[in-house]
C-alpha cells in the first residue's frame, strides 16, 4: 500500500523513503550508467558468522549486529574482507539486484571520475575551474581552482542546514536548490536547473580559507569533468568506472528540469556495486590486477595535505562530536591515512578500512536526514564488523 503513496513531494520524507529510495527511475527522469565492456567482476563469497557480534548502543549497553541493522533502519549492507564477501544482508524489500539512492555517495564517485581525468593529464586539480568553464565566469567560482570545489573550501556562500527540510514548502536557497534539481515539484517556478540556480550564489569567505559542506560545488566537478571529457557526465562515469570495475548491474543517474545530471546525490546503483567502488580504493586503484583509479589519487584522498586539514578544523563541522581528519577528494578522511569513507544523507555509506583490508557498503532509510545518534550507532557498526574480522 505504501508504494502506492509515494510521490515526487513526500519520497524523502520517512516512511515513504523506504519506497522512494529504492525507485529513483519512477519518480524523475534518469540516465543510465552502464558496464558496456561484458566483463562481471565476481566477488567471492567466504560468509562469517557475524550476526551476534556486539555493537555498542547509545545508551552505553550492546546489541548484536542483526538486531543493530534492523533499529538502524539498514536496506541493505554488504562487507568485504581480503577480497571477499563475508557479510550481506538485505531488509526492507532489498534484493541484490535492486538499485538504491546513494545521496551524496555520489559525490565520491564523482571524484573518482575527476582523479582519472587528472591522471590522464586532461586537467591538474590546481587549474582555475573559470579557465576550463568560462561560463562560471563572474560566479562566487572566480579564482577557485578544481581543488577547492571537490574539497569543499571554495567561498561559495551556500548554507547547506537539513533542518530546513521542516519547512519543505519555503524559499531557503537549500529547497529551492533541490526543487530545481528535481527532488521537490518545480510548481509554476521556471526552470534553471542546478548550474543556473548556483550562478545566483554569493561568496561567503576567501577560496581555501575553510571547509564548509555545500552540495552544489560536486555538480560543478561533474560539469569540469564533461567539457575536458567532451562527453556527458554519465558516459564518462560508464566508461571510466562502472566498466574497468567489471560492475554486476546499471545504475541511474537523476537528470535536473534541463537535464543536467544530479551528481551530488542523485546516483543509484546495488549495494555489491557499491562494495565493487570502495574495493578499488581500498586497492590502490585496482581492479583484477588493472589500474582503474589512479593510485596517486587514492593516495591524496586517503592521505590529502595538512592544509586541508586545517580548512577542516577551521570549518562548520563539530569536530568534538566527530573529530574526523578532513573532506579530501570527496570523501570524509575518519582517520587520516587509513579509514575513509563516503557518506549520504539518510544513511548511505562506502566505508574503506585499511587497518582491517575491510569495504563496508550500506544502505539505509534514516527517518530524519542527519540523526546524530543513529549515524553514531552505525559507524559503532562499521568498528564493531572490522574487530571481528581482524580479531
Amino acid at each position: 500500500m505504501l508504494a502506492r503513496e509515494v510521490t515526487l513531494s513526500n519520497w524523502m520524507d520517512a516512511p515513504y523513503n523506504r519506497v522512494g529510495f529504492q525507485r529513483v527511475r519512477e519518480l524523475v527522469p534518469t540516465a543510465l550508467i552502464r558496464n558496456h565492456s561484458g566483463e562481471r567482476r565476481v566477488l567471492p563469497l567466504a560468509l562469517e558468522p557475524l550476526d551476534s557480534i556486539p555493537v555498542a548502543a547509545p545508551d552505553g549497553d550492546s546489541t548484536p549486529l542483526a538486531a543493530h541493522l534492523e533499529r538502524t533502519n539498514c536496506d541493505a549492507i554488504c562487507v568485504i574482507h581480503d577480497g571477499r564477501i563475508v557479510f550481506e544482508r538485505y531488509f526492507n524489500g532489498m534484493t541484490e539486484q535492486t538499485p538504491h539512492l546513494l545521496m551524496s555517495v555520489s559525490k565520491s564517485i564523482c571524484g573518482a571520475a575527476l582523479g582519472i581525468s587528472i591522471g590522464r593529464g586532461l586537467l591538474v586539480a590546481t587549474d582555475l575551474v573559470c579557465d576550463i568553464a568560462p561560463e562560471f565566469r563572474g560566479s562566487s567560482l572566480d579564482g577557485a581552482t578544481i581543488q577547492h570545489v571537490i574539497d569543499m573550501t571554495a567561498g561559495t556562500d551556500f548554507v547547506e542546514d537539513y533542518d530546513l527540510y521542516a519547512d519543505a514548502n519555503g524559499d531557503s536557497p537549500l529547497i529551492e536548490y533541490e526543487r530545481q534539481a528535481g527532488y521537490r515539484p518545480l510548481g509554476d517556478r521556471p526552470p534553471i536547473g542546478t548550474l543556473g540556480h548556483f550562478a545566483t550564489y554569493g561568496t561567503a569567505f576567501a577560496h581555501g580559507d575553510r571547509f564548509q559542506y555545500r552540495s552544489p560545488l560536486t555538480n560543478v566537478a561533474a560539469r569540469i569533468v564533461e567539457i575536458v571529457n567532451d562527453e556527458r557526465y554519465p558516459d564518462v562515469v560508464s566508461r571510466d568506472i562502472w566498466s574497468p570495475l567489471g560492475q554486476e548491474h546499471d545504475a541511474d543517474i537523476m537528470l535536473d528540469p534541463l537535464g543536467h545530471p544530479v551528481v551530488e546525490g542523485g546516483m543509484s546503483c546495488t549495494v555489491r556495486d557499491l562494495a565493487r567502488f570502495g574495493l578499488a580504493y581500498l586497492d590502490d586503484g585496482t581492479a583484477g590486477g588493472a589500474e582503474v583509479i589512479p593510485r596517486g589519487w587514492v593516495d591524496d584522498t586517503r592521505l590529502g595535505t595538512d592544509a586541508s586539514e586545517v580548512a577542516f578544523r577551521a570549518g562548520s563541522v563539530d569536530t568534538e562530536a566527530r573529530p574526523w581528519s578532513m573532506y579530501r577528494n570527496a570523501f570524509w578522511v575518519i582517520e587520516r591515512g587509513t579509514v575513509f569513507s563516503g557518506c549520504g544523507i539518510f544513511g548511505q555509506y562506502c566505508w574503506v578500512d585499511r587497518r582491517s583490508n575491510t569495504v563496508i557498503a550500506r544502505f539505509s532509510t534514516y527517518p530524519l536526514a542527519l540523526p546524530d545518534a543513529l549515524s553514531a550507532e552505525t559507524f559503532a557498526g562499521f568498528e564493531a564488523i572490522a574487530t571481528a574480522l581482524t580479531g
